[in-house]
């Protein structure tokens, strides 16, 4: 949800920051005070197209900076994730900025970014909804997935697209092997290939044990040399210590002497007993140049495999079974096809079976949705509208063989039509503000935008319009740009958009209102002027509506 709105130097904004809760905020104001502008910046976070028109005259760059709170957006997190973000998930701060030369920089917590990313981490936070934009609810192709995620076909789904996968790889590969011109020779090589890789012997793992085997043996070694230096060097000087100490012994008897004598044989014997025990440390060593040389060997031979055939053992035998395949669709061409043939049939049987399950659960079920569509379609004022989902047969895929498609007449004897197909104006305006109210928490869109849907309608049906907006600010925050008083007195939040009288130049600014504030705005949106008696029925239409 947004939580946040600064924006400078749009059009006919010259500095505005807003606050944002959740619920439903409703943005009144007098034509041309520019209430869509301030719809138009939001989605200028959500879109790519930006234009140096949207500068504000005799300024040079424009921003427009929105806070989000990104806490209960999953994609928006592995988006980030994968971006290498590390963000407060409950204040996360997107910004657009243009120049007057026509470059549009975008930044994620003050960081540049490509617009695409900007796009991709808000893909559900935003959807902006008028009369004239095609929205997800309009193209045919989500509208099964719009009926599964309804029905709660997740399980079923999920089967369906992993047996269609298994089906559609063995249709692949019977693909390849019929598009593949083998030879005699070709033959000949794949068997060398295979016979040269038996020859190996291969063992999972090995080549890890014989690694590990060959850095301890190189470290024995490597402490091998130097012990066999050392003894070498004292075997040198033994006798010349020998007879030093034996010199010692010709030595008057004095006290003196004595002493020495003493200390040079302790000295001598110790260093003895040391070299001996070196000697032994050195004896004890369980150390080949044969078993080294065997190793050496063997590991040659597997680094050489694994140059031409996979860096791991785990990828030749891989390679070794791709080529004994390779070997039994040319040796037995006709016979594989026909195993094949068998395999792809059986694949296809279980994913037909999946598939089966998926296309009678949307069938016995749809009619839910029908259901609650109508009694949406009713609250606002349709009670002549039609919904039907329609499930006919399609092309196999991993969302099943049905076509789903959503049709709608909108008066009594009408036949049913696509979606799509169905007039422009404010009854489609309300048919789809119906199908957001079940739809939008199911796509986990945080935020909903209205930009006047309500144009051409009046009265009761309004207040409709506006209780069920209200409504659907039960699953997500709502923004509405209104000029009908039984809208806004549904809001929780309301705004005025307005000219600044006291400003040189035209220029928009949006105030929230208080309570006192927002009666005073309906007595004006609903009498043109405020009075008592248009202050009277502005709280009754506020009162009615908050209890409603």
């Amino acid at each position: 949800m947004i939580k946040h709105l600064y924006i400078k130097n749009f059009v006919l904004i010259d500095e505005l920051s807003l606050d944002f809760e959740n619920g439903f905020s409703a943005f009144t104001g007098e034509t041309g005070a520019g209430k869509s502008i301030l719809i138009d910046a939001i989605s200028l976070l959500g879109r790519e197209r930006a234009s140096a028109a949207q500068i504000r005259h005799g300024k040079t760059r424009a921003i427009v900076e929105g806070t989000f709170d990104l806490s209960h957006d999953s994609h928006a997190l592995e988006v980030l994730t994968e971006a290498g973000f590390e963000v407060d998930l409950e204040e996360v701060t997107f910004t657009r900025e243009l120049s007057a030369s026509g470059k549009s920089t975008a930044r994620i917590d003050h960081r540049i970014v490509t617009i695409g990313l900007l796009n991709d981490v808000l893909q559900n936070q935003i959807d902006i909804h008028n009369q004239r934009d095609n929205q997800y609810l309009l193209n045919a192709r989500t509208h099964i997935d719009l009926l599964d995620e309804y029905l709660g076909c997740g399980d079923l789904r999920q089967k369906t697209a992993e047996a269609y996968a298994v089906w559609q790889a063995a249709v692949k590969e019977k693909e390849k092997a019929l598009q593949d011109t083998y030879n005699e020779s070709d033959l000949e090589y794949f068997q060398y290939q295979i016979k040269e890789i038996d020859s190996a012997r291969l063992k999972p793992g090995e080549d890890e044990e014989l690694e590990e085997r060959e850095r301890a043996y190189k470290a024995v070694k490597n402490s091998y040399d130097r012990i066999h230096g050392i003894l070498e060097l004292y075997d040198s000087m033994s006798e010349t210590l020998y007879e030093f100490r034996r010199q010692t012994d010709t030595l008057e008897n004095t006290e003196v002497f004595e002493k020495i004598r003493e200390r040079i044989n302790d000295s001598y014997y110790q260093m003895e007993d040391a070299a001996a025990d070196l000697r032994g440390v050195f004896e004890e060593f369980d150390f080949s140049d044969d078993d080294i040389n065997a190793l050496e060997e063997r590991l040659f031979v597997l680094q050489r495999l694994k140059r031409k055939y996979g860096g791991s053992i785990e990828q030749i035998l891989n390679k070794k079974t791709e080529l004994q395949q390779a070997v039994d669709r040319i040796a037995n061409r006709q016979t594989w096809l026909d195993k094949k043939d068998k395999e792809i049939a059986a694949a296809y049987a279980e994913y037909r079976k999946a598939a089966e399950k998926l296309s009678e659960k949307r069938k016995k079920d749809s009619g839910k949705l029908d259901k609650e569509i109508a009694g949406h379609l009713k609250d606002l004022s349709l009670p002549n509208a039609r919904f039907m989902t329609e499930i006919r047969p399609g092309t196999d895929s991993a969302k099943g063989f049905d076509h789903v498609e959503f049709l709608v007449n909108m008066n009594r004897g009408e036949e049913l039509r696509p979606l799509v197909k169905v007039a422009s104006g404010g009854e489609i305006s309300r048919l789809m503000l119906g199908l957001k109210v079940i739809f939008t928490k199911l796509q986990k869109i945080e935020t909903v935008i209205f930009d006047e849907i309500d144009t051409g309608v009046s009265g009761a049906v309004a207040g409709a319009i506006g209780q069920k907006m209200k409504e659907l600010s039960g699953s997500c925050q709502v923004f509405a740009v209104t000029h009908l008083a039984p809208v806004a007195a549904c809001a929780d939040f309301n705004y005025v958009v307005e000219k600044d009288p006291d400003s040189e130049h035209v220029q928009t600014r949006v105030r929230q209102l208080d309570e006192a504030g927002t009666v005073s705005q309906l007595a004006s949106i609903l009498s043109g002027e405020v009075t008592e008696a248009s202050l009277a029925a502005a709280a009754e239409l506020r009162k009615r509506n908050r209890n409603s």
